[in-house]
């Protein structure tokens, strides 16, 4: 009986043992069948990946011989290697298979392109809480006091994303003032406005606001922290980063003149418009042998840690005269010449600033004129400029890259950043003076860029010499903003005499 029984264990044993080989066969299969589908799952999501991005023209790293020393660290290219594959081995009847995923491509950005008014060096802001709403400031220089040209600083306002724009505003009301108004909106459906007004034989730094769509506008702010002189040339931001500790803070950057060696660059900032705090920017040549420095240029973006980044041009200068600001010598008189930029800190009563750092050098000083700074979602300040017939972007503190059209200079850059979308907009001329205006996206971080694309068909000449080129041509104030998915980026060209249009794009 005892013999029996054992007969029949081991008869059930050796069933089980079989059973249990036929599934593990079966569980390995599986597994090699769902290796095999992941690995092409990711072989297919990376195509999508090369065939959406093409890589803009001269997208490599740029050399660290044209940056100062210590050169940034090296980045990856972006580039996207072959993935090898397993071969399939046979497996039992599968279950339900598991299709691979097709790939993707991003439609091409769209771009409507608007005329906005005969002015020149246009400054643009999107309402970031209310989608469409648009303001655009420019200048008028029909206007003229004597021998210095002004304007009657104009503001005009959009509620279709550029399509139609309302009246003319002028919130100074005055006939004549600065050239380089400037706008931004803020929180709860605030425009800010910026220019410098006219105070004794020089000009000082004014701020006010309208919370009624430029109907009304605040008593302006005249600050009184910085004497006054010919320059200021300003640049307004608000921190619009809902989880930022200074939400709604206002800040301005404006040049002065801090001593005969140079400008400064002064910083002042608001919660409200009506109390103003002030700092200066620690600054110096850097160059024993050029003590003076010539500053301009000065953008300035809110971080959504509550701090603000101000970048600017700096040409270092063995001399230099107050009375001929502009002039800055031959090559020999300039030591280095490029952009830094420093981080601002507010804690509601003090205002304060980092020493600069030094960001990229430029091969011109036409490089002054125009330059984009923006600031990710995670902190990380970008900075655009224009140099050797291409526009250079870099991240603040790491690597830089060139974007450029064949057979064009690329000059006067603009950017404008929304989470890993960046948006970097610039004008190109040909060899025979044609102007056009062009844009790239960035869909993965600055990694890889679109081919660039026409903002408009339209071009226009470039006259050198002629009040076209300087207004026009070269401008202080030419920005986009990225706001609830469309870019809005406003320039100055010379069609239809000197006019501000405006483009709406849509990544």
């Amino acid at each position: 009986m005892r013999t029996v029984v054992a007969k029949s264990h081991r008869r059930i044993l050796f069933l089980a043992f079989a059973v249990l080989m036929v599934v593990g066969v079966a569980i390995g299969s599986l597994a090699l069948s769902m290796r095999i589908t992941d690995t092409a799952r990711a072989t297919a999501t990376d195509t999508a990946t090369a065939t959406a991005t093409a890589t803009a023209t001269a997208t490599a790293t740029d050399a660290a011989s044209d940056l100062p020393s210590p050169a940034p660290s090296a980045t990856s290219s972006g580039s996207v290697g072959p993935i090898a594959t397993a071969t399939p081995a046979p497996t039992p009847t599968p279950t339900t298979a598991i299709p691979s995923p097709s790939p993707t491509v991003p439609p091409a950005p769209s771009s409507n392109e608007y005329f906005v008014a005969q002015g020149t060096e246009p400054s643009t802001a999107a309402d970031p809480f209310h989608p469409g709403v648009v303001a655009v400031a420019y200048q008028n220089l029909s206007v003229k006091s004597g021998k210095y040209p002004c304007s009657r600083p104009a503001i005009v306002i959009s509620q279709d994303g550029g399509a139609t724009w309302g009246a003319v505003i002028n919130p100074w009301g005055r006939l004549c003032e600065d050239i380089h108004s400037i706008v931004a909106w803020g929180p709860n459906g605030r425009l800010w406005a910026g220019d410098a007004v006219g105070k004794g034989k020089g000009v000082v730094m004014s701020v006010t606001h309208s919370d009624d769509l430029g109907k009304t506008w605040s008593r302006p702010f005249v600050e009184n922290f910085t004497p006054m002189w010919a320059g200021c040339f300003p640049s307004i931001t608000v921190d619009d980063w809902p989880g930022s500790p200074n939400f709604g803070t206002v800040y301005v950057a404006y040049n002065w003149l801090r001593d005969r060696y140079g400008p400064g660059v002064s910083v002042m900032a608001s919660r409200d418009g009506t109390a103003w705090v002030h700092t200066e920017v620690p600054v110096d040549s850097g160059m024993s042998r050029y003590p003076y420095a010539w500053r301009i240029g000065y953008r300035i973006e809110a971080a959504p840690n509550g701090t603000a980044i101000v970048s600017f041009y700096q040409s270092s200068l063995k001399t230099w005269s107050t009375t001929d600001i502009f002039n800055e010598g031959s090559g020999s008189n300039i030591g280095r010449l490029g952009y830094a930029a420093a981080v601002v800190h507010f804690d509601g009563q003090t205002l304060s600033a980092d020493s600069p750092t030094w960001v990229t050098n430029v091969s011109h000083i036409g490089a002054q004129w125009q330059s984009g700074l923006a600031v990710d979602d995670t902190g990380q300040a970008w900075l655009a400029v224009d140099t050797s017939s291409r526009i250079r972007l870099c991240q603040i503190g790491r690597a830089c890259k060139s974007l450029s059209v064949p057979g064009k200079s690329s000059y006067k850059p603009s950017l404008a950043i929304s989470g890993q979308t960046i948006f970097v907009g610039w004008h190109a001329r040909d060899h025979s003076g044609r102007v056009w205006v062009y844009y790239t996206f960035s869909y993965d971080g600055g990694k890889t860029f679109l081919t660039p694309a026409l903002a408009s068909k339209a071009w226009w000449w470039w006259k050198s010499g002629s009040s076209t080129v300087q207004l026009n041509g070269v401008g202080l104030r030419e920005n986009a903003d990225f706001e609830n998915g469309v870019v809005y980026w406003a320039y100055g060209d010379a069609r239809s005499g000197l006019a501000t249009y405006i483009a709406q794009i849509r990544p």
